[in-house]
């Protein structure tokens, strides 16, 4: 099992959405087992999905030691698709006495999917969008980035502090840049040339080639729990979901390389 972690230091980038999609076009399409994690406590992951964040079924009885990771496993409407939700509880986790007197919490999620590594072929972590212990935790677990950016000038900004954290990251645990990938795309738009030098100068030759287009219907299929390949099989979104979950597959099948 390889596991990919969804990184943003900045909201509304489209990063659960992303996550979201690439599982699922995997799954639907390739034939891929996947598991989706939500680390956000927001859990707008598990809703898109149709779960509720008051389940107790969640993320934060893993991390505290309550419950198995197979305990917090659940199936979702997509047959090769499994997802551990988010709920409230997960706001500042690492604050809790489970947590806060091991030295070690940070790696407890890394921990837990080495038990079912034989179970599943990739693994998608969906990160809150900030420099955070669950951000850390994340990372620490994870095999590769996927960088969720936008065209507008605070998601440029932040490439910088993610190029570092990176970084950082990479002093104790090594995580390969597995592609930047550019949701909200206008092909008109006026900054659009700043935007790919800004990524580029932070993350060189990282930029996968599709970008995922705006399109009204990925906000309705949140509505019904769906991903848009099964609510609108016709929409533009769809499309370059499918194309970007192809050339994702192709670069973690052959195992990318930093620069």
């Amino acid at each position: 099992m390889k596991t990919i972690t969804m990184a943003s230091f900045k909201g509304g980038t489209g990063k659960t959405s992303i996550a979201l999609h690439i599982a699922s076009a995997l799954s639907l399409f390739h034939k891929k087992r996947c598991l989706l994690i939500d680390s956000d406590p927001q859990a707008n992951l598990s809703q898109s999905l149709g779960f509720s964040p008051d389940d107790y079924n969640a993320l934060p009885a893993l991390l505290q030691k309550q419950k198995t990771l197979n305990e917090v496993i659940n199936k979702t409407k997509i047959k090769k698709l499994h997802i551990v939700i988010s709920n409230t509880y997960l706001d500042q986790i690492e604050s809790t006495p489970e947590l806060s007197t091991d030295p070690y919490s940070h790696e407890r999620l890394r921990e837990e999917l080495k038990t079912v590594c034989d179970v599943y072929d990739y693994c998608f972590i969906d990160l809150p969008p900030s420099l955070s212990w669950l951000s850390m935790s994340s990372f620490y677990a994870s095999d590769f980035s996927l960088i969720a950016a936008v065209p507008e000038p605070f998601s440029m900004m932040a490439m910088d502090r993610l190029a570092k954290y990176h970084t950082s990251i990479n002093v104790r645990h090594k995580i390969q840049v597995l592609g930047v990938l550019i949701s909200f795309w206008d092909e008109r738009g006026a900054i659009n040339t700043g935007l790919i030098q800004g990524i580029e100068s932070s993350f060189p030759e990282k930029i996968l080639k599709t970008k995922i287009r705006q399109d009204k219907s990925l906000s309705r299929s949140v509505l019904q729990g769906l991903p848009v390949f099964l609510t609108d099989k016709n929409s533009r979104a769809g499309e370059d979901f499918k194309k970007a979950a192809r050339e994702c597959l192709s670069l973690l099948e052959n195992e990318v390389k930093d620069v």
